[in-house]
């Protein structure tokens, strides 16, 4: 009986250091708690900023060719038999030229979610790359306009691929060059390895090297806010990546030397192979989703 008040004195003890470490892991889970919360908000605020900045983006984008269409559509209507008939051939271009581009912006708009949710199906036909370059660069320089394109394609590259997904890589990679490059774009194709490379290259100031990989996320632009230059949502470069990769490319910045940038677009090639002598080359492959087939006139490897 005389070591008991001992024994009570280290039961006391241990039951304070418990209470004590009770106390510290109550407050340290109550400041986990708290973090967590603040992450969520800071997440939630962050969610809610880029929804406002989208959406603002896209109004801004929309107002600008429906302006255009509406005040040249009203001119047309109030005074068609008094204007001038290459003022009204003038008015029309503008009208059909915004309509295209207003069509551009909305399906830019859509293609993102249906990729995420693997919802865009691909219809793949063959067709001339060289020519539907050439009608995107005449779409996206026009003659007379400050900046000009020079395409240089071999003859005979056709693409077993689904045309209208091919021709929204090319177009945003061009107007990505317009938009942020120098006063002259080139557009040149040749062969790399299994693939067939399409680089898309300007005389611009180029992308600072912090930015090389952000200019691929969803609503990125260099210059952002009010006092940005450019226009467009930043979902032109995301989308070309996005779509290359889909169907079985890729889009990728390279620095051009001694100034500028060069885009590539990069699409899967089907060579012809000979098996022997005088015998027959292997038909392309007409159930790939995307395919590059050169003319007789190009170089194949055998």
């Amino acid at each position: 009986m005389p070591e008991l008040p001992d024994t009570v004195s280290w039961l006391s003890i241990g039951l304070a250091v418990v209470g004590v470490v009770g106390v510290f892991w109550a407050l340290a889970i109550t400041r986990h708690g708290r973090q967590r919360e603040r992450e969520v908000t800071r997440l939630s605020e962050e969610a809610h900023r880029i929804k406002n900045d989208f959406v603002a983006m896209v109004s801004h984008e929309l107002r600008t060719p429906l302006t255009s269409i509406a005040g040249f559509a009203d001119t047309l209507v109030d005074s068609w038999k008094e204007l001038p008939e290459d003022e009204v051939d003038e008015f029309l271009e503008i009208i059909n030229r915004q309509s295209i581009y207003l069509g551009d912006l909305v399906e830019d708009v859509l293609v993102i979610p249906r990729l995420e949710a693997d919802r865009l199906r691909f219809h793949p036909e063959l067709f001339d790359l060289g020519d539907l370059i050439e009608d995107v660069a005449k779409m996206v320089f026009p003659n007379g306009g400050r900046k000009s394109s020079l395409v240089s394609l071999p003859d005979g590259v056709r693409v077993k691929a689904d045309r209208r997904r091919v021709q929204q890589v090319i177009r945003n990679l061009m107007e990505n060059a317009r938009k942020y490059g120098g006063d002259q774009i080139m557009v040149e194709g040749f062969v790399m390895g299994d693939q067939y490379l399409i680089v898309i290259s300007d005389n611009g100031p180029g992308v600072p090297d912090e930015a090389t990989q952000r200019v691929f996320d969803h609503f990125e632009q260099v210059s952002k806010g009010d006092t940005r230059e450019a226009t467009g949502i930043g979902l032109g470069l995301p989308i070309a990546r996005r779509l290359a990769r889909a169907m079985g490319g890729e889009v990728w910045y390279e620095r051009r030397f001694p100034t500028g940038a060069r885009f590539c677009y990069s699409l899967p090639l089907k060579r012809r192979t000979v098996v022997g002598e005088g015998a027959p080359s292997e038909p392309l492959d007409l159930d790939a989703i995307a395919a590059v087939e050169l003319g007789d006139q190009a170089a194949f490897t055998t």
